[in-house]
């Protein structure tokens, strides 16, 4: 490897510390240059390489928080990790993972990351991750989970999708913090479409422009053949995502309906190898209402600093999202991604909640199980009407006529909401029918 690739140091210009360093040169070997950087290296990836293996040696990285070993040849996460007592976040994500032993990784563990694996179980000991927030395992062979990963009370978000899972055990549905869980694509959550929407060809359509890709797949401008008005298709990547599985993410976007805060899907794909839908078109005067977690805050999304809500528009988003969850829970499915970067929001506050890749059917779930996995979303409107509520500035409801004690009342009732929808016991939380009914009445 050409030492050229990596920051060098010297004496004479006394730079300052290197704490990331990213790295995509085909490596097969570790390279041993990276040493030099031991005590100070945060953030190092690397992804898109060869490696199988990791030196002995490597607790040498005592700063290192962050590692991505993204897309490369490992078949076992190596216990040499463990020494690495700084590290709260890794990737073995599109690997050849099959063995996962007792002891790999550090117990200050808070993202791990091994989508698209081998691994056919867990280690035992998985609940000494008592700190972990964030668990991605779609796309494995996992068929059970230990159950000392009840221990693991810091959860908050978990992808389990395209799995071999023909059952799941209670105590996941009562983690106190979980609230973005995706099960689909698991035996026991079959789904098929049964919606109305119709199936069409995609020779039918015609292509204008690509508007954007995202995890899943890539958006296009495109019309019908036989009409100009616009519209937007998505085609999906390939058979997993990060969340779950393309196909599941279709049917259940289909059976959700027809729901005046979620994009509205005209036909169902086919003619392509992978599945395809064409959506209504939003306007471009619908924007992101966040962005997606950061490395600091891990499961909880951010925003741009400038924005700044209302009393009265948070009580209008609020009214929208409950509206929409309650539809989606009627239908028997869960959202799993309950997150202002999947809603598109106009000056107006008109919502649209999108992104149905994270979704679960519910209806082969006990139904003690679908109940529980319902109340775990509720836990994630209450986080994210906790972020809202953050945004609050007095300055703008200085314009508005109401009298203060109502602006008082109305925020009063917010938080009142927000903490009985972040209770830690998911039985105390109320379901979306009855939030959605509380913000009606406010």
């Amino acid at each position: 490897m050409p030492t050229s690739s990596l920051p060098s140091s010297t004496a004479e210009t006394s730079p300052a510390p290197v704490t990331r360093i990213k790295l995509a040169e085909g490596l097969s070997e570790f390279p041993v240059e990276l040493y030099q950087h031991a005590d100070t290296l945060e953030h190092l990836d690397l992804s898109d390489n060869q490696l199988s293996s990791l030196p002995a040696d490597f607790g040498r990285f005592v700063a290192l928080k962050r590692l991505f070993f993204t897309n490369n040849q490992f078949e076992y996460i190596p216990e040499v990790l463990a020494s690495c007592q700084s590290l709260t976040m890794v990737s073995f994500k599109g690997n050849q993972l099959t063995r996962f032993a007792e002891g790999s990784l550090p117990e200050e563990l808070e993202w791990l990351i091994l989508t698209d694996n081998k691994l056919s179980q867990l280690p035992e000991d998985f609940g000494r991750y008592r700190r972990l927030k964030k668990l991605a395992l779609s796309g494995n062979q996992l068929s059970s989970l230990p159950d000392s990963m009840a221990n693991c009370r810091e959860l908050g978000l978990a992808r389990l999708s395209l799995n071999r899972f023909e059952a799941f055990p209670n105590w996941l549905f009562a983690l106190p913090k979980l609230a973005w869980l995706a099960l689909g694509a698991n035996p026991a959550t079959p789904v098929s479409n049964h919606s109305s929407i119709p199936t069409q060809d995609i020779a039918n359509y015609l292509l204008d422009a690509e508007l954007g890709t995202g995890a899943s797949g890539t958006i296009y401008l495109a019309h019908h053949k036989d009409s100009t008005e616009p519209v937007a298709l998505k085609k999906f990547k390939g058979w997993l995502t990060s969340d779950g599985c393309p196909k599941d993410e279709l049917n259940n976007a289909l059976n959700a309906g027809l729901h005046p805060n979620l994009i509205p899907i005209v036909a169902n794909i086919s003619g392509l190898e992978l599945p395809a839908m064409v959506m209504q078109l939003i306007p471009n005067t619908f924007k992101s209402l966040g962005m997606p977690p950061s490395f600091a805050t891990i499961t909880r999304d951010t925003y741009k600093p400038e924005l700044t809500l209302s009393r009265a528009q948070i009580l209008t988003l609020a009214r929208q999202v409950s509206s929409a969850m309650a539809h989606l829970h009627g239908a028997q499915i869960c959202h799993g991604d309950l997150y202002s970067h999947n809603m598109l929001v106009n000056e107006a506050s008109e919502l649209y909640l999108g992104d149905f890749g994270a979704a679960t059917a519910l209806e082969s779930l006990p139904a003690h199980q679908a109940d529980g996995f319902k109340k775990l979303e509720v836990r994630a409107f209450g986080y994210w009407l906790d972020e809202m509520l953050s945004r609050l500035s007095p300055k703008a409801d200085s314009n508005r006529q109401e009298p203060e004690s109502d602006n008082e009342t109305s925020n009063d009732a917010l938080i009142t909401l927000r903490e009985q929808c972040l209770m830690p016991s998911a039985s105390l939380r109320p379901d979306f029918r009855q939030i959605s009914e509380r913000l009606q009445q406010l």
